[in-house]
């Protein structure tokens, strides 16, 4: 239920909480009302309507007049980093939270990081966040174990791995802004340099600059934020292919310099460009094919055109490779499968599970993930099926990422 929330007699707000909103009625009740409704009362809600052509500007409205915490700001449509960049010039409080307006949080969200935040003297309090598909929903964390990081040797090891950590890309710490409370002055710094000409990324291009110029950071294992997956086209098409791989170009490019001017260049180096390499397999994989056109199934070795193949994997990495496999003449696409095949029907994918689909010895099994600790988690269920251990085909990621050079 929703509660009125009367004039704060110029009470200093602590929190300003960003949201950008663009074409999502469908869920922008749930998400303000999660808002409104959360336990630290005294937070300023900045809602930036960024030219929604739906009813979402006056649901945006209607709360302003229920709730007088709730500013609105209704400008031309200009993408996400525009409008997170219109909320932040107006925000008031110590501290700045973004919520995406398709996603909700849990009531003691702003409340718990705040007191992290004041009691550590944090520049930015970092949390898991909570997968939600459908309402199934499980925790994911930062890889980094939770603490205060003030000194600069307590710095150097979240820059040792924030972005890419043990295997070839796991991050230390989440690219995403939306389950971080940020200090204002540190937020007004950075995120204005942000081109807004990156459209995908966005939350990697503020968060890791961030944390480099960060004085004190902590992380947390607890989880408020519902990350909500939503259904999306598989098929992107080679124009929009050409706007990933510019703008994953683009996106390296930055970092790089925001890491020059942190003094921590040399430090990332590595971790840029497996980044940059994840975002390019991921989001742009038919450019990175055309290093071997002569490649039945690029990267995959040993396969053939007249080859039948399941895919395993429907993470970013598998969806690109299910993608390019079944869009390439001659290659036969048997089955798309994964253990969280339940999940991804809900969002509309055509992923079965191991138990689903009869594999023999004529199928070549593509295991299409980054993680090496996943991978043999994998093989060892395929074996555990019957398939025989040459029937089973995976790349090391580490070895292809040679084959691109980035600086």
């Amino acid at each position: 239920m929703l509660r009125r929330e009367d004039k704060m007699n110029n009470e200093k707000f602590k929190v300003s909480i960003v949201v950008p909103v663009y074409n999502t009625e469908r869920y922008l009740h749930r998400c303000l009302k999660s808002i409104c409704n959360q336990n630290l009362r005294e937070i300023e809600i900045i809602l930036v309507n960024d030219g929604s052509y739906d009813n979402s500007g006056k649901i945006c409205d209607e709360y302003s007049v229920l709730d007088t915490r709730v500013h609105v700001i209704h400008k031309t449509n200009g993408g996400l980093i525009s409008a997170r960049q219109a909320g932040l010039a107006v925000a008031s409080a110590d501290y700045i939270g973004f919520v995406d307006s398709d996603d909700w949080i849990e009531p003691d969200m702003y409340q718990t990081l705040y007191e992290m935040a004041v009691y550590n003297g944090a520049d930015i309090v970092a949390e898991g966040i909570v997968e939600d598909n459908g309402g199934e929903c499980w925790n994911s964390q930062n890889l980094l174990s939770e603490g205060r990081y003030g000194t600069a040797e307590e710095r150097e090891r979240i820059y040792m791995g924030m972005i890419s950590c043990k295997d070839f890309f796991c991050m230390g710490i989440q690219p995403y802004l939306c389950n971080k409370l940020i200090r204002r002055e540190l937020a007004l710094l950075h995120m204005d340099k942000i081109p807004q000409s990156i459209r995908v990324g966005e939350d990697a291009a503020a968060v890791y600059p961030l944390l480099a110029q960060a004085g004190t950071i902590v992380l947390s294992d607890t989880t408020h934020y519902h990350y909500c997956h939503r259904s999306t086209s598989m098929m992107l098409g080679n124009r929009q292919e050409e706007r990933e791989y510019e703008n994953a170009v683009m996106l390296h490019s930055f970092l790089g310099k925001a890491f020059a001017e942190a003094g921590i260049y040399e430090v990332m180096r590595e971790q840029l460009r497996r980044y940059t390499v994840n975002n390019l397999l991921t989001r742009a994989y038919g450019k990175f094919a055309e290093i071997d056109r002569e490649s039945a199934l690029f990267p995959f070795v040993d396969v053939s055109q007249n080859d039948s193949f399941v895919i395993y994997g429907a993470g970013a990495f598998g969806k690109a490779v299910y993608q390019y496999a079944v869009g390439r003449k001659g290659l036969k696409v048997e089955a798309w499968i994964d253990q969280k095949a339940a999940a991804y029907r809900k969002l509309g994918l055509d992923v079965s599970g191991l138990d689903d689909i009869q594999i023999d010895s004529k199928h070549k099994i593509i295991v299409a993930v980054f993680s090496e600790a996943v991978y043999w988690k994998i093989r060892e269920k395929l074996i555990e099926k019957g398939v025989a251990l040459d029937q089973i085909k995976w790349i090391d990621t580490e070895k292809i990422s040679d084959l691109l050079a980035i600086e």
